[in-house]
């Protein structure tokens, strides 16, 4: 029953360690003035999870050493880079 508990525990802090910041740069535009800035947000994070799911299997399959470090850093990298290019597109398109 612990391992359930700590496997949806760690499920749910990738989750917002994986779509948080791209809610923040949609909340910093909202009240920027942008009021459709959460709209396309559902989008940027099914992208974001393909994404690290398929760099996830990948290294996986090349069995790499310390896979927990990975997954974190994976999760970490896409996170932030979604967030940035999700920020960039919304202030370039809406400037």
């Amino acid at each position: 029953m612990h391992r359930i508990v700590l496997a949806v525990l760690g499920i749910a802090i990738l989750f917002v360690l994986l779509c948080g910041p791209a809610w923040y740069v949609a909340l910093r535009l909202w009240r920027r003035g942008d009021l459709e800035a959460f709209r396309p947000l559902r989008a940027v994070w099914v992208t974001q999870a393909v994404l690290a799911c398929g760099l996830l299997f990948g290294a996986d399959s090349l069995t790499l050493a310390n896979p927990a470090a990975w997954m974190v850093g994976i999760f970490v990298g896409v996170s932030l880079g979604g967030a940035g290019l999700f920020g960039g597109w919304r202030l370039l398109r809406f400037r």
